[in-house]
């Protein structure tokens, strides 16, 4: 948010502009990229990690039943219209968009943030719990700036619960596999279908009412991940992170 702030100064485009996005993601993804690099954390924090594949599996399903549950929070059906996808004059921008803020993302809250509060606090239960807790903490509060900058409300504190939970099921896949990855095919694909099917779709009014769907549909997740997280800390207790 900071990179693409500075861009849209630069460029005097608003800071929501696609091209100030692009941007502002693509510098955080060569400022973690290189500080990771230049600390030997990359392979330790799942950026050169490409992850197991029951990590893979696991993230699949459970991207396929997140996609279905944001479609019907959003839009009240299951329906995708893959019209939508293929007009690539509307969908293209916001494809390489997405591409780069998921990698942003996951490079800096479950890869580098992750991998620093679980060195700092270590591999057990309680350690690995502190840091997925506190990391999808920070996750969420830079998620819901946008709203704050408008006012606190219901709808605010339900995107924040929300997004707590599904980075806590993001931090587990991150964890099960030691590769951001997998995360990265989650928070995508979730994200573009969500995007796109905006792109005709009707998003439901109110939007307490969206957020108090994502919300429930990703409490059975957030559950997962808890028990996924469990089992990382029992098989990484017997490892020592360096």
């Amino acid at each position: 948010m900071v990179f693409a702030g500075i861009a849209a100064s630069l460029l005097n485009k608003k800071l929501g502009d696609t091209t100030t996005l692009i941007i502002g993601h693509l510098a955080g993804i060569i400022c973690v990229f290189i500080l990771t690099w230049r600390l030997g954390w990359l392979k330790d924090a799942g950026i050169t990690r490409s992850g197991t594949y029951q990590t893979w599996l696991i993230a699949i399903i459970g991207t396929v039943y997140f996609a279905l549950a944001s479609l019907y929070s959003f839009f009240g059906k299951l329906t995708f219209d893959w019209s939508n996808l293929f007009n690539l004059s509307s969908s293209g921008g916001l494809i390489s968009t997405q591409i780069l803020v998921c990698i942003d993302e996951e490079m800096l809250f479950r890869g580098a943030i992750l991998y620093i509060l679980v060195r700092s606090w270590g591999n057990t239960q309680k350690g690995i719990f502190g840091s997925v807790i506190l990391m999808s903490a920070i996750f969420a509060l830079f998620h819901i700036i946008w709203f704050i900058s408008s006012g606190i409300s219901l709808a605010t504190v339900f995107l924040l619960a929300e997004a707590i939970i599904i980075s806590i099921w993001w931090a587990a896949i991150v964890l099960k596999g030691r590769s951001i990855w997998p995360a990265f095919l989650a928070h995508f694909v979730v994200n573009t279908v969500v995007a796109l099917q905006g792109i005709s779709g009707t998003i439901i009014q109110p939007d307490l009412q969206v957020y108090i769907n994502l919300l429930l549909f990703s409490l059975p997740l957030g559950i997962f991940g808890f028990w996924l997280t469990t089992r990382s800390s029992d098989h990484q207790s017997k490892k020592e992170i360096k």
